[in-house]
């Protein structure tokens, strides 16, 4: 597709009566894809949108109906956006380590700026700005937006999940009539979804700190379980963990290495499941559609970040220990129940499949 710049998407929507939005994703895997799902239901509710980000770059392929593009340069990234009629943005990290007082000042009024949870500081609405400088056509079909910066988190939810807290927000917050969680992919050409259904992806790491991944012997003894059922586990981590699980002198399974985000969907989509930490290569999953068995390191299976685009179930310790330096759990997930999880996660897409 071609990428077109700031001042291009401007006159292009000039030409279509449309008035322009930027939205601008954080930086992080699981987030990113939420921002994708905002994108493209600003689209099918008509807005003119392009979608700022790392990983929503990273997908243009898969969602060519979008406008995808990868963060400005950091000395060129507040000028791009100054063709737009209205800004949405998530602070990427190299942004937010600068938010002093004044700077979260500044941004809050030229941006309306939110996030999963936001301080006080980032709320600010934009419609009397907005009425100011937009024409009155432009202005009306923004109006149901300026108002909706902070937190996406923005009431108190119970068990819903990030995404279905986000569908939450664009309904109330952003007041869009039509909102899904349903994306519409396009698989580059030659993928057939989960084509290989014994293929059993095991993800071990995360971006997150330690506390939060599964032991690496555990995970090693979870690929010999699936092994002996019949199934084809493959460890798959981040590129910057992969020297360390490739030479790891206990790992006897393939450890393909993915370069970026659109190759790693590309063998996700073919697979027929993964296994993972509280991670981003789960959300990426889901996303995908591809059935993902969760573990997660507290008594919560409807935790709030858990995958929730596809079928997904999420195994939790069977008890936690409080202990000097954080809870003991690690050895109370039992490798029988993840296994039992995934295999009732493979029976039902079965049946979905066969109906």
């Amino acid at each position: 597709m071609i990428i077109e710049s700031g001042i291009e998407a401007m006159r292009s929507s000039a030409r279509s009566a449309k008035p322009t939005v930027a939205l601008v994703a954080f930086d992080s895997l699981g987030d990113g894809l939420i921002y994708l799902m905002i994108a493209e239901n600003l689209r099918q509710n008509g807005f003119g949108v392009t979608c700022y980000g790392n990983i929503a770059y990273q997908m243009r392929h898969w969602l060519p109906g979008l406008n995808l593009r990868n963060y400005p340069q950091r000395d060129q990234f507040e000028r791009e956006f100054d063709a737009y009629d209205l800004v949405i943005m998530s602070p990427p990290q190299f942004l937010r380590d600068t938010m002093d007082e004044q700077k979260t000042a500044a941004l809050r009024e030229k941006y309306l700026l939110i996030c999963q949870k936001t301080p006080e500081s980032w709320r600010f609405d934009h419609t009397e700005r907005l009425r100011r400088t937009l024409g009155a056509k432009a202005f009306e079909q923004l109006q149901g937006l300026t108002n909706c910066s902070g937190s996406i988190r923005f009431k108190k939810f119970s068990d819903e999940s990030a995404v279905e807290m986000t569908l939450h927000y664009m309904r109330e917050k952003m007041h869009l009539e039509n909102v899904s969680k349903e994306i519409r992919l396009t698989p580059p050409d030659g993928l057939q979804f989960r084509r290989h259904p014994r293929r059993i992806i095991v993800s071990p790491d995360s971006a997150g700190p330690e506390k939060k991944n599964w032991t690496p012997s555990s995970f090693i003894e979870l690929c010999h379980r699936l092994k002996a059922r019949g199934y084809e586990p493959e460890i798959v981590v981040a590129p910057k963990h992969h020297s360390r699980w490739a030479n790891m002198a206990s790992n006897v399974f393939a450890t393909p290495c993915f370069p970026d985000i659109d190759r790693l969907s590309a063998h996700l989509y073919e697979s027929g499941a993964v296994i993972a930490n509280d991670s981003g290569n789960g959300h990426l999953a889901s996303f995908l559609k591809i059935p993902v068995v969760t573990i997660y390191r507290k008594k919560n299976p409807v935790f709030h970040w858990r995958p929730n685009w596809g079928p997904g179930i999420v195994v939790c310790p069977a008890l936690t220990i409080l202990w000097p330096g954080g809870a003991l759990w690690k050895p109370f997930v039992r490798t029988a129940e993840i296994v039992s999880a995934l295999e009732q996660l493979l029976l039902g897409s079965c049946r979905d499949h066969s109906a």
